[in-house]
């Protein structure tokens, strides 16, 4: 697992890329809705807790995303508001 932060223009960048099997396209568009689990999937869990993220981050005026590759790994994106002083 490797994480960065970075800074982008006002904007504070963090990311957390691992290396699994990564997930497949056609469950990109589901992947931060409600009780949402990728079919197959051997971790067990609610299917909430990306789905409350995306929930907090926005509230904040921030973005997440995603990107992945079968066979390579995925890689989250947050993106937060710098602070004002």
């Amino acid at each position: 697992m490797i994480l960065r932060v970075k800074e982008i223009g006002n904007k504070i960048q963090f990311s957390v890329q691992d290396f699994g099997k990564g997930i497949d396209p056609k469950y990109k568009d589901r992947l931060f809705d409600r009780y949402f689990q990728i079919p197959g999937s051997n971790k067990s869990g609610t299917g909430l807790g990306l789905a409350i993220s995306k929930e907090f981050i926005e509230a904040q005026g921030g973005e997440i995303s995603m990107q992945s590759e079968i066979g390579v790994g995925s890689i989250f994106f947050i993106q937060l508001n710098k602070a004002l002083r």
